[in-house]
């Protein structure tokens, strides 16, 4: 590139930057840009609102709580008894009765616990009858028994006798070590 493109892309340069920095914001754009600053101050402003009002309430609720269910220790006041004076002369003197007890709510005493029974079977599992569907399965499987021939019938005279299994003979495979000329991609 000679010297006098050099210049005309450097003028056009700027003649853009120009351009672009004269150019105005469209109307209207600063008054929307602080209505949603206002409209997100509100929000904030009443979500502090709600927190406190919140917050206040369940405190309110708390000591509501507390007052309801705080126990009072009220002491009963002492009776007075006085007792007839065994001389007329002598001033009758008042005597402070024990301090009566309020009745305590009446607990039932628990008895001795009761001997642990042992409910378990003698034998685990237990034996129990055949249920409807085992009896019917019962009577498919003689049914089939009976019937059909081709059905291998296992004895107790077939168990007692042991199966003998003939012994096996595998012969040895050999193998033969490659040479290198077999081992290329022709093999």
């Amino acid at each position: 590139m000679d010297d006098k493109e050099k210049r005309f892309v450097d003028e056009l340069l700027r003649a853009s930057l120009r351009h672009y920095a004269s150019a105005e914001p469209r109307p209207g754009l600063e008054g929307r840009v602080l209505a949603v600053v206002r409209s997100q101050q509100q929000a904030a402003s009443r979500r502090t609102a709600w927190a406190w009002a919140i917050g206040t309430a369940g405190m309110a609720a708390m000591v509501t709580l507390l007052v309801v269910h705080w126990p009072r220790h009220q002491t009963p006041p002492l009776p007075l008894t006085a007792k007839a004076p065994a001389n007329v002369a002598a001033p009758a003197v008042a005597k402070i009765a024990r301090p009566v007890q309020p009745a305590l709510p009446h607990r039932r005493q628990r008895s001795a616990a009761p001997s642990m029974v042992d409910t378990r079977p003698q034998q685990f599992p237990t034996p129990r009858p055949l249920s409807e569907q085992e009896r019917l399965l019962l009577v498919y499987a003689q049914a089939i028994k009976g019937s059909s021939g081709a059905s291998v019938q296992i004895t107790n005279e077939d168990a007692e006798h042991e199966l003998e299994i003939p012994a096996l003979s595998i012969t040895a495979i050999k193998i033969e070590p490659l040479t290198p000329q077999e081992s290329g991609d022709g093999k």
